[in-house]
Formats: structure tokens, C-alpha cells, sequence
């Protein structure tokens, strides 16, 4: 069963109609479109999907170091290179 909007808005569209309700015709038809084009399929397949995002996001730290080594070569130099002189106390 579809709920009609106008006849129960949500309280969100009740916030934003009490806002926009006194907008000229012109405006509000300028909204209507932004909203109309916001959820057109075309859109939001031009969006990248959460995988796409996280390789973009991946690729973004995949700069070279300065070396021709992979990066676990990379990895293991660095971790030969910590020094740990902490001492632990004995009980």
C-alpha cells in the first residue's frame, strides 16, 4: 500500500515544503527539474559504485617511493629499519 505524500508528508518534506511553498512558479519548476535530473538513471550510473570508489581510492596511494622494488620489498625495508629500544621492566 503507497502512502500519498501529500495527503502524510514526511516530516522532512513538511520541513522543506513549509520553506519553499512561498517560492515563485519559476523557481519551484527550476527545483522540480535539479530534483528530477538528481534521480534519473543516466546520472546515477555516471557515479562510481562503492568498489570503483575504493580502487580509485587505492590507486590514489600507489605512488612510487622512489625505489624499483615491489612493495613488499618495500614493506621488509622498512621493517628492518625499525629500531625498538624500549626496554620492558621484569616483574
Amino acid at each position: 500500500m503507497t502512502t500519498n505524500v501529500l495527503s502524510a508528508p514526511s516530516p522532512i518534506s513538511a520541513k522543506y515544503w513549509s520553506e519553499l511553498k512561498d517560492l515563485s512558479d519559476n523557481v519551484k519548476l527550476e527545483l522540480i527539474t535539479l530534483l528530477s535530473r538528481s534521480m534519473s538513471h543516466t546520472e546515477t550510473a555516471a557515479r562510481p559504485n562503492g568498489n570503483e570508489r575504493l580502487e580509485a581510492a587505492l590507486r590514489s596511494f600507489s605512488k612510487d617511493w622512489g625505489g624499483d622494488g615491489s612493495a613488499q620489498d618495500i614493506a621488509n625495508d622498512l621493517r628492518r629499519n625499525v629500531v625498538n629500544d624500549r626496554t620492558v621492566e621484569t616483574w
